[in-house]
């Protein structure tokens, strides 16, 4: 009963999207020739139909007209841009094929931006519709964690985020009642658990272990799927297989095979021609910036405009990194001095009140405008917008064996670490194991998020 609500209102947001088009079209044509579109002939009515057909089938595909609970707003805004700009791409192409040509590009260019604009505004407030009512009590789940400290990631993330509407019942573990005895129910153990599916209303149980035992998980799955009962299921060790994991065949013999990088070729060559069309753009756009900055940099302190510094890029490979100069000239020499103040653990160097920075250096470090000739580096093909930040090869012979991963991708202008809000408290290692999280979830999607929050750390400007 409950699925078939969800497919009937899953079903009604495709049709909202589908209206939300065919007004942009209408709007569209209202601002560039004032006045609607007509059904005045075959061709203007399978027009139409056309469209309705598109953005219902792709609104379906890039599941938009699901309310995921814990969808953040950077994924449904990335879903939404695909819908406006690939249906209005598909759009175009068969009012060519009709022979429409009179219609012109400019306005499906103007309805792309429309329908993201309305579509999207929608959507968030569906979303925080729902936020809110979960926040408040209605639509929830209410779910049984059972497991060892590892639950403890997902206790957090449920306690912490209210408006996914997630209801902890009662938890089964004794490594967690040290940290949330007086905060939630915690059953006996094991033995009970059929006890409570059966007697309590439990909509899916999550079971959480850092070695899972694969006799209690096969008698776990089969006595929520006895019921009705949702059972998930997580692992630290899962982080290794996401989205690399295949399963490989050797003739008929089937092998689970794990690949720890990225090896999406399509998807990779895609974000290497979003890195230089991006890159191209921000300097030619930002040529004037580039401009100034040189010069105020050249007139305040003595030195070259640029500095430069071998650093270690894909597997290995060094390059020269380029970056506005923010230190006086002999900042090299004078880092030997200052070894004993370093703040970070690790082989990385880096102080609060550094005496090498310049006055102007400092402000540019802190608005990260230092960093823009590296798009140039990313024309070049040394580096992406998006990837782990590339070391000098001096930190890389400190690396432990485990952080050498990190180059196995082609390091980026900014990174999961550069995003964070309290980056210059994180540890060394924690930094190394956000850049390998990186690496075991890549894709064009993550690359576009980081993008965006990239965006918001510049506006804070707490960069130092």
């Amino acid at each position: 009963m409950i699925k078939e609500k969800i497919k009937v209102i899953n079903n009604f947001l495709a049709i909202i999207d589908v209206l939300i088009a065919w007004i942009s079209l209408h709007l569209t044509f209202y601002i560039q020739k004032g006045e609607f579109l007509v059904f005045d002939s075959k061709e203007s009515i399978l027009l139409h139909s056309l469209l309705l057909f598109i953005w219902f089938i792709l609104s379906k595909l890039l599941r938009l007209s699901e309310l995921y609970r814990t969808r953040p707003y950077s994924v449904l805004l990335f879903n939404c841009i695909l819908l406006s700009f690939i249906g209005s791409a598909f759009f175009i192409f068969i009012v060519f094929i009709l022979k429409q040509q009179y219609i012109g590009i400019k306005p499906f260019v103007l309805f792309a931006g429309i329908n993201l604009v309305l579509t999207f505004s929608f959507k968030f407030i569906v979303f925080v519709l729902f936020r809110h009512a979960r926040k408040m009590g209605y639509n929830t789940r209410t779910v049984i964690i059972m497991g060892d400290k590892s639950a403890d990631v997902i206790i957090k993330m449920f306690l912490n985020h209210k408006e996914w509407g997630y209801n902890i019942a009662a938890v089964i573990g004794d490594e967690l009642k040290n940290d949330y005895n007086e905060d939630l129910n915690f059953l006996p153990g094991y033995e009970g658990i059929d006890k409570a599916l059966e007697e309590e209303t439990i909509d899916e149980l999550i079971y959480c272990c850092e070695i899972p035992d694969m006799e209690l998980v096969q008698d776990l799955i089969f006595s929520c799927n006895e019921i009705g009962v949702v059972f998930r299921m997580y692992s630290p060790f899962f982080n290794m297989m996401s989205s690399k994991t295949n399963l490989h065949y050797f003739g008929t013999t089937p092998l689970l095979t794990i690949s720890n990088t990225p090896l999406d070729y399509l998807s990779l060559k895609l974000k290497r021609l979003v890195d230089f069309i991006s890159a191209l753009f921000a300097i030619v756009i930002l040529s004037p910036v580039y401009v100034t900055i040189a010069l105020i940099v050249l007139i305040t302190s003595k030195g070259p405009v640029f500095f430069k510094q071998v650093r270690v890029g894909l597997r290995g490979r060094q390059f020269w990194l380029y970056k506005f100069r923010t230190m006086v000239e002999n900042a090299e020499e004078l880092k030997d001095k200052l070894k004993e103040q370093n703040e970070m653990d690790g082989p990385t160097f880096k102080i609060t009140n550094d005496p090498r920075i310049t006055g102007v250096g400092r402000y540019l470090r802190k608005t990260g405008l230092d960093e823009l000739p590296q798009f140039f580096n990313i024309i070049l093909g040394d580096m992406s917008l998006v990837g782990p930040r590339p070391p000098v090869p001096q930190e890389v012979k400190g690396y432990q064996r485990w952080q050498l991963r990190r180059l196995s991708m082609k390091p980026g202008l900014t990174c999961t670490w550069q995003i964070s809000e309290n980056r210059n408290d994180i540890s060394f290692d924690d930094w190394m194991r956000m850049d390998l999280e990186y690496i075991d979830n890549w894709s064009l999607r993550l690359d576009f998020i980081i993008v965006l929050k990239t965006f918001r750390t510049l506006l804070r400007a707490d960069g130092r």
